[in-house]
């Protein structure tokens, strides 16, 4: 598969998990997805030590993450875009970097 069918899935009850951000105390967390808007990624997230579960609210335009442990990255700056419409919409392959 050379593109990225995910950016046009529903993605709420898929786990996310961060790989790039800017702010380095995101990177490795993860979850399953529980709501989406146009600005946000909110994920519901074990806490190791008690395996309790809370909300994380993520901002897209500060994470690049990966859906279900796919090979492919989805850049969330480029993800500004309400769920609904990101489905119907087609989006440039880019190419693939080393």
């Amino acid at each position: 598969m050379s593109e990225n069918l995910s950016q046009n899935l529903p993605w709420l009850g898929r786990r996310l998990t961060v790989v790039d951000s800017p702010d380095s105390s995101l990177v490795g967390r993860s979850g399953c997805v529980i709501d989406e808007t146009m600005r946000t990624i909110s994920i519901k997230e074990a806490t190791p030590a008690t395996q309790d579960y809370h909300k994380v609210v993520f901002g897209k335009a500060s994470i690049k993450f990966q859906l279900d442990d796919e090979e492919f990255v989805i850049d969330g700056s480029k993800m500004q875009i309400r769920p609904e419409d990101r489905i119907n919409r087609r989006f440039k392959a880019e190419p693939v970097g080393e």
